[in-house]
């Protein structure tokens, strides 16, 4: 996997729902098919109910950023194999977590 996208084709996902996330991935899928998206940037806070993050990523087979502000949403999005995090500016990565990253090959990605 790539470690370096092209900020442009980083294309931003605020879904309120589990279900409203994989509805807006299959609609978008003809873009990445293109190469108009490289990958999906998903902020976990702005989701109500959260599902099995695992299976969105096993299914869509695609890179998927996980966001958030919060730890314990992004620990969720590594253990579920996410391929990629990116850690806010101000929050600081428990050594547990350093560990999850390292076991799991999550890429960290810049902050926020």
């Amino acid at each position: 996997m790539q470690e370096h996208f092209d900020l442009k084709k980083i294309y931003r996902l605020d879904p309120p729902s589990f279900a409203l996330l994989v509805k807006q991935i299959k609609n978008l899928l003809p873009k990445v098919e293109s190469g108009e998206i490289e990958a999906f940037e998903v902020n976990l806070d702005t989701m109500r109910v959260k599902g099995d993050l695992a299976v969105i990523y096993r299914y869509f087979n695609i890179p998927l950023i996980v966001i958030s502000e919060n730890p314990d949403l992004l620990r969720r999005g590594v253990k579920a194999g996410w391929p990629y995090v990116r850690i806010p500016q101000n929050m600081e990565l428990t050594a547990e977590m350093k560990n999850l990253i390292k076991n799991k090959k999550t890429t960290i990605l810049g902050e926020n």
